[in-house]
């Protein structure tokens, strides 16, 4: 008894000695180490204002040293896992330094991850880089945007195509309808005082209660249940299971819609994943699908400023709320949003006038805009522009007529389009190369869009222009492929849009600090020389 008493009342209790051991280590590190550069940023960043510790328990540790672990492992690692956090701190002299020779559990690493840092890691992101903008020279007013797409962390074959769900859905509903419409019939025959209505459209509560009616029904004419080989069940046992049936297809796919919430696809693994095109490597091109997000990363200098995780496999629907989300966390907009033609589009460049952010985001056609002349794009829409007196010849040199002006309100700004159609296409030659029309070739027109593309090139062509985008290649995409392929990290670890956000914070504070590291030891040996 004495002895449960004691288990009982028993804590656990983190041994420690009540001197610290960061002496010990402090010869061992060298002065330019790595492990010294994130103690100094920890402790030159007030991380009290997001992060409350004083709920931690009396036998925790230290939360701004185990941030600092998590930080060096992410600088040193690219991604670390609490695994390897666990042994860093065993084996590793820097970790040793900074624990001041304690050693954390994974369990302790998660914990601390998941409780302390998962609301605040985007708080703490920001204020990192208002550190190194403060200690380094970032020129912050152009900002180079790109994306990429990571996988899930999702297992296969768990896919849900909301196509193929409306199709079932809808076959599941002809088979209620004919079903009810068996069952009346069957009352009628058998006079059963029942006539259940059919209904355009079905729900879940309108099946479950034909369920308990047939139940109710069957109690009434004392019907016992059957199941198993041999046993002949009752007409009305076989309407309940059917009825049943549709009532647990029907629950599935309206939880298929409120998962999917516009999307078209989903995985079962990871509701916030969405399926989209990657490929296995860069030689084989098999394009497969695979569940993954969309990340949006804005760079300057080397420096990534902000990261916006979507569910759009599309990047040019992803400018707009990344921007947001930018000037929500620095308070300004970038002068200059240097970005390749999957960001091209009516809509930004609308915004970007708004915001006076200049144009420097490719469209879709300017490459092809730039090839010669041939009997293959002569007859493409974006070969044929207004020209100085606003007209619109085609390849045979006859002029298009306007027909109307329409007013699209469908986007965030309004567009005023302009309907033009060629009525000498009857006699044309090459009518069978323009246009499939009976009535003749038609254009629309957005003349607010073509002044926009006008700026784009003049912008992109110009001496600032071609730096900047020679910039955008060797920033944007280099910090892809530092996370990706130089760090080996390009599937998930974590599920869900937070626990996603979090570890793509993680990795990016990680890149801002060995990036920081860097530019100061590059820094100092100018000043020495």
């Amino acid at each position: 008894m004495f002895v449960y008493q004691y288990l009982v009342n028993c804590n656990a209790i983190q041994p420690s000695l009540q001197f610290p051991l960061s002496f010990v280590y402090e010869d061992s590190i060298a002065k330019d180490d790595i492990s010294r550069t994130v103690k100094e940023v920890v402790e030159g960043v007030n991380i009290l204002k997001y992060v409350d510790f004083s709920h931690r328990n009396s036998y925790g540790y230290d939360g701004m040293k185990m941030l600092e672990c998590v930080l060096l492992a992410f600088a040193l690692k690219g991604y670390a896992s609490v695994r390897e956090l666990e042994d860093l701190c065993k084996y590793d002299i820097r970790f040793q330094f900074i624990m001041n020779g304690l050693t954390p559990s994974h369990m302790a690493f998660h914990r601390f991850i998941h409780d302390d840092l998962l609301m605040p890691v985007e708080d703490l992101f920001v204020e990192f880089n208002k550190y190194f903008e403060s200690h380094d020279d970032i020129d912050t007013d152009v900002l180079y945007i790109d994306g990429t797409k990571f996988e899930a962390n999702a297992n296969k074959m768990t896919f849900v195509w909301m196509k193929a769900t409306r199709k079932f859905r809808e076959k599941r509903w002809k088979k209620i309808m004919k079903r009810i419409i068996s069952f009346n019939i069957y009352c009628k025959n058998e006079s059963i005082p029942v006539q259940l209505s059919v209904l355009k459209e079905f729900s879940f509560e309108y099946i479950c209660e034909i369920t308990k009616t047939i139940e109710k029904i069957m109690n009434q004419k004392n019907i016992e249940l059957k199941s198993g080989k041999g046993q002949r069940k009752h007409p009305l046992q076989r309407f309940k299971e059917e009825f049943e049936e549709d009532a647990e297809k029907i629950l599935k796919y309206a939880v298929y819609y409120t998962i999917a919430d516009g999307r078209n696809s989903f995985s079962k693994t990871d509701h916030d994943a969405t399926f989209m095109h990657m490929k296995y490597d860069y030689y084989n091109h098999t394009n497969v699908f695979k569940p993954g997000y969309n990340v949006q990363m804005g760079s300057s200098e080397g420096y990534i400023r902000h990261i916006y995780v979507s569910s759009d496999a599309n990047d040019v629907n992803t400018y707009i709320p990344f921007m947001e989300g930018y000037h929500m966390a620095y308070g300004k907009y970038p002068c200059k949003t240097p970005a390749d033609a999957g960001y091209g589009s009516f809509e930004n460049y609308s915004y970007c006038k708004e915001h006076e952010i200049d144009l420097y985001m490719k469209y879709s056609t300017l490459r092809k805009q730039q090839e010669e002349l041939n009997d293959k794009n002569r007859f493409k829409s974006y070969r044929m522009q207004p020209d100085e007196n606003g007209q619109i010849l085609c390849p045979e040199g006859k002029e298009f007529t306007l027909e109307k002006e329409t007013i699209d309100t469908a986007g965030q700004y309004r567009k005023k389009l302009k309907h033009y159609r060629n009525e000498h296409c009857a006699d044309c030659p090459f009518r069978s190369k323009c246009t499939k029309s009976k009535q003749g070739r038609t254009l629309t027109i957005n003349e607010e869009l073509i002044e926009y593309q006008n700026e784009v090139l003049t912008n992109l062509f110009s001496d600032e222009g071609k730096e900047l985008m020679k910039q955008r290649s060797i920033q944007a995409e280099g910090i892809f492929g530092q996370i990706k392929q130089d760090n080996n990290y390009a599937r998930l670890c974590r599920r869900g849009n937070p626990g996603v956000k979090l570890e793509l914070l993680l990795v990016s504070m990680g890149h801002n600090l060995r990036r920081y590291h860097t530019r100061k030891k590059q820094n100092e040996h100018k000043l020495m020389a």
